[in-house]
């Protein structure tokens, strides 16, 4: 299949970066809500983690040739841009103040310093996430890449399957099941190449074997995916872990995959030239999202806004806002490079292999 852009895949994206505001803007959560409407907002949360696996898989997808045919080079030419986007944006998050009532009572530094410290306590995992939590995703794609391509490098590629499974159950037994398999890991397992590993070399997979699912199954896998995701949610609540922390699950992929497939399956889905248009901006978008959001707490703060009024702007503000953001960013050449993965080597790097 040719790399030119799928639209119903670029759909993907749009729905995915939305899932993603969703996660962090958490509404139907807190006691202006009843108990029975806070598990619908824990099921929420739990139907928007295929977006993280989905970007993954899209990489995968849509890597896959150029990291056969020359891996080292293919790797460099995905981790420049992407590292200039992640330090420019650890930096900026490092220095933008999060609450500014502090700041104007006690001052910037004592706002920061707090933060700072946070992450100071460990230093290997912040070296994994970067300035701000949702940052990890970069961080996490080019470990899976490098994987990728060493073994693609050294003739090892039968061994990415078993490595990215096993990776992923390490992961799962020192992060959500760790209460249970008593499992440890260096860093917070959501980070790296725990997780990330297994969805990349999924895209990569499909498209290697030209895979291809009926919509029915991938539908199916889909939404027995997201009941396995809640199914454990609801389980692992029995020993005191909430359900809206669990990054991955058992259930995660599944859901993935088939969403990626169902997609894939029908690309004439979201063939319209707006969706095409806003769909390159999600890049963009996930990164630079929180810079809105945290201004958006801050007015709400500042106004008394909570509850079922905040639960209604914010995640709309945060989505309309941070397109608008990226818009402006774009138009400064001096702030282009902070939201598009451009590349001017003789290997481009595609559009659709980044959120």
């Amino acid at each position: 299949m040719s790399s030119a852009r799928i639209s119903s895949l670029e759909m993907g994206r749009l729905l995915a970066i939305f899932a993603v505001i969703i996660i962090h803007a958490g509404p139907l959560r807190g006691e202006a809500y009843s108990q029975s409407i806070n598990i619908v907002s824990d099921a929420l949360n739990q139907l928007s983690r295929f977006a993280v696996p989905f970007f993954f898989l899209l990489t995968g997808y849509f890597v896959q040739q150029k990291l056969i045919q020359d891996p080292i080079q293919t790797f460099s030419r995905y981790a420049k841009p992407l590292m200039t986007i992640w330090l420019a944006w650890s930096v900026i998050y490092l220095l933008l103040p999060f609450r500014l009532d502090v700041v104007m009572s006690e001052g910037y530094l004592a706002e920061r310093s707090g933060y700072w410290n946070y992450l100071l306590e460990a230093p290997l995992n912040t070296l994994f996430e970067g300035g701000m939590v949702h940052l990890w995703y970069i961080p996490g794609l080019l470990c899976a890449l490098g994987i990728m391509a060493l073994l693609i490098k050294y003739h090892q590629q039968h061994l990415m399957v078993p490595l990215a499974l096993g990776l992923y159950v390490w992961g799962l037994g020192a992060g959500s099941y760790q209460i249970i398999l008593e499992g440890n890991a260096p860093i917070f397992t959501r980070n790296g190449p725990f997780f990330s590993l297994l969805m990349v070399v999924a895209g990569f997979e499909l498209r290697r074997r030209s895979i291809m699912l009926s919509s029915n199954i991938s539908l199916a896998m889909f939404i027995g995916g997201l009941s396995m995701c809640l199914a454990e949610g609801a389980f692992l609540s029995q020993y005191d872990i909430w359900m809206a922390t669990h990054d991955f699950l058992l259930g995660t992929p599944i859901m993935a995959i088939g969403i990626f497939c169902l997609l894939l399956n029908n690309p004439r889905w979201g063939n319209q030239p707006i969706v095409m248009a806003w769909s390159q901006r999600v890049l963009g978008v996930y990164v630079a999202h929180f810079v809105i959001m945290i201004l958006l707490f801050n007015v709400f703060g500042a106004y008394g806004i909570d509850g079922p009024t905040k639960d209604i702007l914010l995640a709309p503000l945060t989505i309309l806002l941070s397109f608008a953001f990226v818009v402006l960013l774009e138009k400064l050449p001096f702030t282009r490079v902070l939201v598009q993965m451009e590349n001017k080597g003789s290997l481009s790097v595609s559009k659709q292999s980044a959120p």
